[in-house]
């Protein structure tokens, strides 16, 4: 790939990173009304809407022969959203959000031993440090009375943000961005559909908020989504995982700003490892292997 569209590619990442953050801000305020399993619902079948409709619009819906693909992303979005919740319930929000993104070092270790692509050692160490930011930035060491079961449903959310990742870019290689968040998207809702029954949806609570919903499902995620699916039709995933870690420490500066929340100095020097390692991949971001020559010979 060239270095131009490796470039966009990270500045797609880059803004689907902050509008992931945005919706973040926003859910806090949601979840005094609306519980963040009826939250992640909500999300998705608002996003799985809009993306059909304006797919359709686009006329960018064809599945091929792919559609247990589609199927398969749309179960590990539902499902990450599970562990996820799962983990920082038990652990807290910064153990459960920094165990998440180890994701972008399990995609890097895909890509060294199943594929057998040898990885720049620049890579590892940006990667490396943009978990060590992240861990910062959300004070892992806070964890709210942690437990084994918690650590797992962690390690889950970040297999699956990995495999998110990594079937990303299988499907965007073949398929528009469009067609793969809006049929991901109806899977993922369907999923929530079982599991929530519609007709058990506090409807009188989340009236109060449903701006706020509509506005985590298309700006916090319909957009966001795709933008990542175009990102990595233009870039390497271990590229892009590495970038998508910025989403906490926009959040974090998002929250200081609007929330009146106060960084200490630990979590700035996070932020600034992020931004080192995101950095780090607009140098590499074009040749993020340090050979065309397999791992092993």
């Amino acid at each position: 790939m060239s270095s131009s569209s490796a470039r966009t590619g990270i500045f797609v990442a880059l803004t689907g990173a902050l509008l992931f953050a945005i919706a973040g801000v926003i859910a806090a305020g949601v979840f005094d009304t609306v519980s963040p399993a009826r939250t992640a619902q909500s999300r998705a079948v608002i996003a799985a809407v809009v993306l059909l409709g304006y797919g359709a619009f686009r006329r960018r819906l064809a599945l091929g022969r792919h559609l247990w693909r589609f199927a398969v992303i749309g179960v590990i979005i539902a499902a990450l959203t599970v562990a996820y919740y799962e983990s920082i319930a038990r652990l807290g929000v910064g153990p459960g959000i920094t165990i998440e993104f180890l994701a972008p070092v399990l995609v890097l270790a895909w890509i060294a031993t199943v594929r057998g692509e040898r990885v720049r050692p620049a890579v590892w160490v940006a990667a490396v440090a943009a978990v060590t930011g992240v861990g910062f930035v959300t004070r892992a060491w806070q964890a709210d009375g942690g437990d084994l079961v918690g650590i797992g449903f962690g390690l889950a959310a970040a297999a699956l943000y990995a495999a998110y990742i990594l079937l990303g870019e299988r499907l965007s290689a073949e398929h528009h961005p469009l067609a793969i968040g809006a049929w991901g998207f109806t899977f993922a809702a369907v999923f929530w559909l079982v599991v929530l029954p519609p007709w058990t949806f506090p409807w009188d609570e989340a009236g109060g908020v449903g701006l706020e919903l509509v506005a985590i499902g298309v700006l916090g995620t319909a957009i966001p989504f795709v933008l990542s699916f175009v990102a990595l039709s233009l870039a390497s995933p271990g590229v892009i995982g590495v970038v998508l870690t910025a989403e906490p420490p926009f959040a974090a500066i998002l929250a200081a700003m609007f929330l009146d929340q106060h960084l200490v100095p630990i979590q700035w020097i996070g932020v600034v490892l992020v931004a080192i390692a995101v950095s780090a991949m607009q140098r590499f971001g074009d040749a993020p292997l340090a050979s065309d020559q397999p791992a092993v010979t």
